[in-house]
């Protein structure tokens, strides 16, 4: 097909969409819900095609709501619905479209006479909803009429004026008339208006103060909730917000342990820690867990359900408490809040509904935040398995050549001194330490007769030695064991390119060599020349740096080379003797780390050196000659 066909299918198609989003939101105002959430289905169907997830979540929203109101979903399913359409919303971070679906939440609530939370929903989406100005107006509408059902009336008149200019501006005239006549029927159905006015405005402060307190508390756990991985950390800030809303001298959140069959706690005793446990039956979380009941009680020692051993343990007097199940996004109960010691009166229904809309998102986090640390431990779990399976393998190749035994490893050890010294990343580095481990992996393919001839090898010889590279690249390739493995694969096979591309197997030249293999060339090289074979001894260290100084944009990346030479030469020497697990003494390290290799270079260079040059050569050497000579 065409491009330009194409494009304006796709184009005719999203307009299409579009205009039955338009059309089911017209319906949902009208209140024609069957045939409005006909369409939503229509238009999700051809978003979700094109992967317009602003679009699905507004259509999720609307479906969940519509169908809330037609009865033809349960409130508990609806709002299921509306946590589906509130991730996606996430994800995208558009006000607009998260807008919608508090709108969704916000009438849903209204209509379950949850008036806390509609407020609070409400009041964000009202503020977001340009794009969609029908929704815009009915929020003015059910702000104004929850505000009339909390006894509000200055500020139900103010949203009422608000729906009603809101409508004439968009052009709603049906919908402004009605509104208009809400307003009317309003003020003649209150006789003592004024007084109410009044009363409002002196309640307005405190309304307002208790609103920004609870909403910032909201703010905080959404806040913690996105970036805590400790689940303890989580708990403490839920528990502690929610002590600080409610103006309770306390908040435990208990989780429910399915191993155990206890719900647990962790709460404060002084400047340590525990962890109460308790059968998951008993005392008023136990039955709040087991019945999914909310309760609030005024004396807890006058009642049969209390648990009076944790009173006991942790040396605290409970008076008054509310207790309230948690849940999931399956709305299964998960643990329990449990609030304790109001610290003016009792808990109120109004302490309850805040409660909810704390506990709505706290449950999901809750979870999430669970399953996170199991994805986590099963992650370090295959990392430790990854890792030990790498060892295994550099291991196989050791077996076969004592002599050449430690080299994997100590060219692992210079590449990750190379990728710090300039400047690479944790998981970079961990891909080229892996790579390194493994690069001559493919010595498995090679006659031991070659392998481990004395003596220099035919040409013949040479071209199968060199015929581990490949054998390298083939055995990766079959490895697949996590997405990162590929790039270990091409830096493990390029550690024989060479910059000038006169290198092995491909003949890659400069930065066509991945950055990882041209970190590999140079550790790979310099052990290779610093190291005892069947064939030599190891090089003299001047011949040796010569060599990585010579070949610098010849053999290996300049860049690279350099910042090999500029490492300090203690760490370098750690390197050298770390199979033989020795250590440099302190005294050693001190003369060591005066000088950089490129600078020992130099003074190994000159003709006459002094007392403080010939020490330092000195000690070097000692650790150099001795590797050698435990070697041989």
């Amino acid at each position: 097909m065409p491009k330009k066909h194409y494009d304006s299918l796709f184009i005719e198609s999203i307009e299409k969409a579009d205009c039955l989003l338009k059309e089911a939101i017209e319906l949902y105002g009208a209140e024609n819900y069957k045939i409005a959430v006909h369409k939503l289905s229509e238009a999700h169907k051809i978003f979700l095609a094109h992967k317009n997830i602003a679009k699905v979540s507004v259509c999720l929203s609307l479906t969940g709501l519509i169908k809330y109101l037609d009865k033809t979903e349960s409130y508990y399913k609806s709002l299921l619905l509306l946590e589906d359409s509130k991730f996606l919303a996430e994800s995208i971070n558009q006000k607009s479209v998260s807008a919608v679906n508090k709108f969704a939440f916000g009438q849903i609530y209204y209509r379950e006479n949850k008036y806390n939370e509609a407020l609070f929903y409400l009041t964000y989406a009202s503020r977001y909803l340009d794009e969609f100005p029908l929704l815009k107006v009915i929020s003015y509408k059910l702000l104004a009429l929850t505000y009339i059902r909390l006894q509000n009336t200055r500020t139900a008149f103010e949203y009422l004026d608000k729906s009603i200019n809101s409508a004439e501006l968009y052009g709603f005239k049906n919908l402004a008339a009605k509104l208009a006549e809400i307003s009317e029927n309003f003020i003649n159905t209150n006789s003592g208006l004024d007084m109410k006015i009044k009363n409002s405005e002196r309640n307005k402060n405190q309304d307002a103060e208790q609103n920004t307190t609870l909403l910032l508390a909201l703010s905080k756990i959404a806040r913690t909730v996105n970036a805590e991985a400790n689940l303890d950390k989580l708990l403490m800030t839920i528990a502690d917000q929610t002590r600080l809303v409610l103006n309770a001298d306390r908040c435990s959140v208990f989780l429910y342990d399915k191993d155990t069959n206890e719900l647990w706690s962790k709460v404060a005793l002084g400047m340590e820690s525990e962890e109460i446990r308790f059968p998951a039956d008993k005392g008023f979380a136990g039955h709040v867990f087991k019945t999914g009941e909310t309760i609030k009680i005024k004396d807890a020692y006058k009642d049969n359900r209390f648990n009076k051993d944790i009173d006991k343990k942790t040396g605290y007097r409970t008076y008054n408490l509310i207790c309230m199940p948690i849940r999931n996004i399956k709305f299964e109960i998960i643990g329990v809040f449990q609030v304790l010691n109001k610290k003016e009166g009792d808990f109120t229904d109004s302490d309850e509904d805040v409660l909810f809309a704390i506990g709505t998102n706290a449950g999901i986090a809750i979870e999430n935040n669970l399953l996170f640390n199991i994805q986590q431990k099963m992650l370090e779990e295959q990392q430790k398995l990854f890792a030990g399976f790498i060892d295994t393998l550099a291991a196989s190749i050791d077996a076969r050549d004592k002599i050449t035994m430690g080299h994997s490893k100590r060219v692992r050890l210079y590449s990750e001194l190379i990728s710090k010294q300039i400047g690479l990343n944790k998981d970079i580095t961990e891909i080229i330490s892996k790579a390194a481990m493994l690069h001559d992996i493919g010595k498995i393919g090679i006659r031991d007769a070659v392998l481990q001839k004395k003596g220099s090898l035919t040409k013949e010889e040479y071209e199968h030695i060199k015929e581990h590279v490949k054998i390298t690249y083939d055995i990766l390739c079959k490895t697949n064991l996590n997405s990162s493995f590929s790039e270990i694969t091409e830096i493990a096979a390029s550690h024989h390119e060479k910059y000038d591309g006169t290198g092995y197997f491909r003949g890659l030249k400069g930065e066509e060599i991945p950055l990882g293999g041209r970190i590999l060339a140079v550790s790979d090289v310099f052990d290779a020349i610093t190291s005892v074979r069947h064939y030599r001894d190891r090089m003299p260290i001047d011949e040796a740096l010569k060599i990585m100084i010579d070949g610098k944009n010849k053999h290996f990346d300049g860049k690279i080379a350099d910042a090999f030479l500029s490492l300090p030469c203690d760490i370098v020497t750690e390197a050298l003797i770390s199979e033989h697990e020795k250590h440099i003494n302190s005294k050693d390290r001190k003369i060591l780390s005066s000088l950089n290799l490129k600078q020992f270079a130099l003074i190994l260079n000159k003709e006459e050196k002094s007392l403080d040059e010939q020490k330092f050569i000195n000690t070097f050497n000692s650790y150099y000659i001795r590797r050698s000579e435990i070697v041989l």
